[in-house]
């Protein structure tokens, strides 16, 4: 299902991992836990027809077979991933209202915060601080802009990584680009977006103070508080796609990409001790190379690893779905609009989520389960799994036992038929 040179790319990255887990654990033993383990562990199975695969075959004509190796589906894949993120840019999409506007506001921390929360990335606590000041923020700015009585909603994404690939926690923020006021619904109005980076700094030093509840960073927050006007706080000028399709795209790019690319991966040397990547700078707005020691590639990837249970996305205000009947009836009488039925049934009831086979039939436009000689889309015909053998055999439903071929399977599943 995958072309050649995708292949490759993948195995530089198990190849990576492979080589050198077990050395990065002993150097860095805080991270050798049974999550961070388990995450790595699916990965390097992940597409090794050993621990399961599927065989499709073309039941019309014969001639065509293909063994699929099983998946591990988790969001620190390179591949899996890719799946996920788009799976998650359209479970986003469905939660945004069609009738508002919303603007895409990235959030970030200042660098001498970064220990801090890499010193607690296994709790946690420092990434729901985060998440819940920068709903604080947008509540803040809608009532700086409205009034006290403005109310509005958002959704809050959590990313670990940078652009290299380091560790910077930022928030991306889809925020409605508007609120109710006096019971009316109000489109933000223009504003001088120099207010945005001052009242970031006030909102996240301010939670991060009632977090310090033993004092023991007073000083770096009176230092900051002097040494900076504002912290970094980003929003786009214009308003996110409205079409489902360009939002998925809008929200891929910006909120849901992987940590890294296969493609981004250039070369990985033992003899080197040295993994090359690309990336694209901010400073330069081009793609440049970053090198660095397989152990440090190792560490910069896990990062991206939330602590178990973590939720990413949070929706807050308007945004809840408590309120999603609220809102629509207020957003269509201020426009004029009939609502015929609420929003909450107008909505898809749940969000169909793409398999590897619709993922690549999207981006390379091909069914990978289209037969190559006639044409037909092939079907299941084995499922096997490790120690448990074949538990779905068309042949052997058919024939009552299943001995090997039709098919290339590796002899492997045979050992106990």
């Amino acid at each position: 299902m995958q072309d050649k040179s995708e292949k490759q790319k993948v195995n530089k990255f198990l190849e990576i991992f492979q080589d050198n887990w077990s050395k990065f654990k002993n150097k860095y033993p805080s991270c050798d836990t049974h999550h961070n383990n388990r995450q790595v562990d699916a990965v390097m199975k992940c597409g090794d027809p050993n621990f399961g695969l599927i065989q499709i075959m073309c039941l019309k004509c014969g001639q065509d077979d293909k063994v699929i190796a099983h998946s591990c589906k988790s969001k620190f894949c390179i591949k899996c991933g890719r799946v996920d993120g788009e799976n998650f840019s359209k479970s986003i999409a469905a939660r945004l209202h069609q009738e508002v506007d919303y603007r895409h506001l990235v959030l970030t921390i200042p660098e001498q915060f970064r220990n801090l929360f890499y010193w607690d990335r296994f709790n946690g606590d420092l990434y729901n601080i985060l998440i819940k000041a920068a709903w604080k923020f947008v509540e803040s700015l809608m009532r700086e802009l409205f009034g006290e009585e403005a109310q509005t909603g958002c959704l809050a994404v959590l990313h670990t990584v940078g652009r290299k690939c380091d560790f910077k926690p930022h928030i991306h923020v889809m925020m409605m680009a508007g609120a109710i006021y006096k019971n009316k619904w109000k489109c933000l109005p223009k504003f001088d977006y120099t207010i945005l980076s001052k009242l970031w700094k006030k909102i996240l030093l301010q939670s991060m103070r009632e977090w310090d509840i033993e004092e023991k960073y007073t000083d770096l927050f009176d230092f900051l508080d002097k040494k900076y006007k504002g912290f970094v706080a980003h929003i786009d000028p214009k308003v996110a796609p409205k079409g489902k399709r360009q939002l998925v795209r809008y929200l891929s790019k910006y909120l849901c990409r992987p940590q890294i690319t296969l493609k981004r991966i250039l070369s990985y040397s033992k003899t080197r001790n040295e993994v090359i990547y690309r990336y694209q700078s901010h400073l330069s707005g081009k793609a440049e190379k970053e090198v660095v020691t397989p152990l440090e590639f190792i560490g910069r990837m896990i990062q991206q690893i939330l602590p178990k249970g973590f939720r990413r996305i949070r929706s807050f205000g308007l945004q809840a779905s408590s309120n999603i009947a609220r809102l629509t009836r207020i957003v269509a009488d201020s426009m004029g609009m009939l609502p015929l039925t609420p929003e909450v049934l107008r909505r898809d009831k749940a969000v169909s989520k793409m398999s590897y086979r619709e993922f690549v039939a999207e981006v390379w436009k091909k069914d990978p389960f289209e037969c190559s000689f006639c044409g037909n889309i092939m079907e299941v015909v084995r499922i096997w799994k490790p120690r448990k053998g074949f538990i779905f055999s068309l042949f052997r439903n058919l024939f009552g036992i299943d001995v090997g071929p039709p098919g290339n399977l590796p002899d492997f599943c045979f050992q106990n038929e």
